[in-house]
């Protein structure tokens, strides 16, 4: 049952559970607190990386008041304001994480842009692409459109054609629908507004058509969703969108859809958007989701060993673009990572093929290298086999700062 409906017919005091599971406790604010005092064991399910209590009109002034005068004993008091979830709480407090990592509800396709983007290529798709019978599960749509403060009626205009001729098309014939706007409520009630003059009742509800922003959409889905980027550019690039708030946006809009996802844009991704900015990145996805599936193909037919294979695999998953056994005149590396004109050369040590007899000759190849301008981190099978995830979190979180700016190599 909902919080509401908890605090009605329970009291703490009184009804105490074996165990209390509470599911989307991203989305529970302070307020979830009190199922905690419910049971003599909880079980908290939530993800970070999906949309948290914004705790819009909050004064933060005087919550931090409070906090100070009455919760100054509690630990992680910090996080008793509206602005962190029960989910939030936990995890700071408890630990014990268990990540669940199989995904059942989307196509390959369609959920390879949150896996790549949000969890480092840990999630496990279980559908099969040939389980749905819409072809491409993702699919673009650009239009010349303007924004009109909070709303684009070009794109608005558009994904109701879209939703028209899907329903009108048999291949959809019993499927669901929803729109979601990635600029505020306004688009999304625009657009339904659009499909109440333009379907029946009867039709909107056999469809169970929703419209709505990335949060009305947690924890729901549908088997087709169109998404709205709603921004338009004036010809300099839009200021770069990819802050923790907009991430969890993105990764929520990005995994609702079971069969097909639409996005339909206004902007040209190289020209209008930054690299690294989450909208040129969902256009990118959307326009060849097979991507990163195939380079990870491809390349690891070039890779030396079982190992760097594995690497090679983490890497291409959490979105890098990794090159196997590349050429530098005489000599070959491992791993490289590409990004923007930048390059981070991989070693892989530890296996038959980089026994320790061999690190020396390594090394020396390494120094002539770094001569040239290459910067090298060193990963040892030995670490990786031992903790994959926590190997390749180091790793990820090094090539990243190397991308970004000049630090001195380290080995794991």
């Amino acid at each position: 049952m909902p919080l509401s409906q908890v605090v009605e017919q329970f009291r703490p005091e009184r009804d105490i559970f074996d165990v209390v599971i509470v599911d989307e406790a991203s989305q529970t604010d302070l307020s979830g607190l009190i199922l905690l005092a419910m049971a003599k064991k909880v079980i908290v399910v939530g993800d970070d990386k999906q949309v948290s209590p914004l705790a819009v009109g909050e004064e933060v002034d005087k919550v931090e008041h409070l906090q100070q005068a009455y919760l100054k004993d509690i630990p992680n008091s910090a996080l008793f304001d509206g602005r962190y979830s029960l989910y939030d709480i936990a995890r700071s407090s408890f630990g014990g994480q268990v990540m669940l990592r199989e995904h059942f509800r989307c196509v390959p396709e369609i959920i390879q842009f949150s896996n790549m983007h949000f969890y480092e290529g840990r999630i496990n798709p279980l559908r099969e692409s040939s389980s749905s019978n819409l072809k491409p599960a993702v699919r673009v749509e650009r239009v010349k459109g303007y924004r009109n403060g909070k709303t684009n009626p070009v794109e608005a205009r558009r994904i109701v054609e879209l939703i028209k001729a899907c329903i009108d098309n048999p291949l959809y014939t019993g499927k669901t629908f929803g729109v979601i706007s990635m600029v505020g409520d306004e688009q999304a009630l625009l657009i339904e507004n659009l499909l109440h003059q333009e379907l029946s009742p009867t039709e909107l509800q056999n469809r169970r058509l929703l419209c709505g922003n990335p949060a009305q959409f947690q924890g729901d889905e549908r088997d087709v969703i169109f998404i709205s980027l709603v921004d338009t550019s004036e010809g300099a690039p839009l200021p770069l969108r990819d802050s923790e708030s907009w991430r969890q946006r993105f990764n929520v809009a990005a995994s609702r859809a079971k069969d097909q996802m639409w996005v339909v844009y206004s902007l040209d991704p190289t020209a209008d958007l930054k690299p690294g900015d989450l909208r040129r990145l969902l256009i990118e996805h959307a326009l060849n989701p097979e991507n990163a599936l195939t380079q990870i193909r491809v390349e690891g037919a070039k890779a030396e060993s079982p190992f760097e294979r594995e690497v090679l695999k983490h890497l291409s998953k959490a979105g890098f673009r990794v090159r196997a056994q590349y050429p530098v005149g005489s000599y070959r590396i491992d791993l490289v990572v590409e990004s923007n004109g930048r390059k981070v050369a991989i070693g892989c040590d530890g296996d038959r093929y980089h026994p320790p007899e061999k690190w020396p000759e390594d090394l020396e190849r390494q120094r002539v290298l770094e001569r040239l301008g290459w910067r090298f981190i060193r990963v040892r099978g030995s670490s990786f086999y031992r903790d994959p995830e926590s190997t390749m979190r180091w790793l990820t979180g090094e090539i990243k700062k190397m991308l970004g700016e000049q630090v001195l190599p380290r080995t794991w």
